[in-house]
């Protein structure tokens, strides 16, 4: 390669990164999964902090208080159902096959929309209704990695979302969730 080719070629390697890199931040932020759990601190011992609740009603709220979305854990696995007004909510539940994946398309991007936006929820077990509990949110962002061929680093770009809820339905109260050491 000639010394005069060496910048055309430095453009376009740039340009190329910067379309796959903009297309990953760009699919990454209008998709999200979410993985949403109840962590009951009743009967809390040195070996075991929480139980995992499976049967639950939330309403998720941003930090003024709207409702963003509302979701029922279901047993065995405590697996949410979302619900709320007709055309917002997208639930996968019943879909099977092509209808799935279509499915999960329109649901990972209205889960991008509300996810980041949590500050607390209402969360109902059983006759324990607690309100205002905070929200313990982490979230995965390896976008940029989504172009790698590797089983276990690439694929699809999407945020992934943890959402925590910390109770004791003893005391029917917001449980502080434990801190690193």
């Amino acid at each position: 390669m000639s010394v005069r080719r060496w910048p055309v070629f430095a453009v376009a390697a740039l340009g190329l990164a910067a379309v796959v890199l903009g297309y990953g931040a760009w699919r990454a932020h209008t998709h999200a999964d979410v993985w949403l759990q109840v962590k009951d601190h009743a009967g809390r011992t040195p070996q075991r902090l929480w139980r995992e609740v499976i049967e639950a009603r939330l309403v998720l709220r941003d930090a003024q208080g709207r409702s963003l979305a509302e979701a029922t854990l279901e047993p065995p696995h405590g697996l949410p159902r979302y619900s709320g007004p007709p055309g917002a909510v997208v639930d996968c539940h019943a879909a099977q096959g092509p209808a799935w994946h279509d499915c999960w398309q329109r649901q990972s991007r209205w889960l991008a929309q509300w996810a980041p936006a949590v500050a607390d929820a209402r969360v109902e077990i059983g006759a324990c209704v607690i309100e205002r509990v905070p929200v313990v949110r982490r979230v995965d962002g390896d976008w940029w990695l989504w172009w790698l061929p590797l089983p276990h680093v690439g694929g699809t770009p999407m945020n992934h979302y943890a959402i925590d809820l910390h109770v004791d339905s003893a005391r029917c109260a917001a449980a502080a969730p434990p801190t690193d050491p």
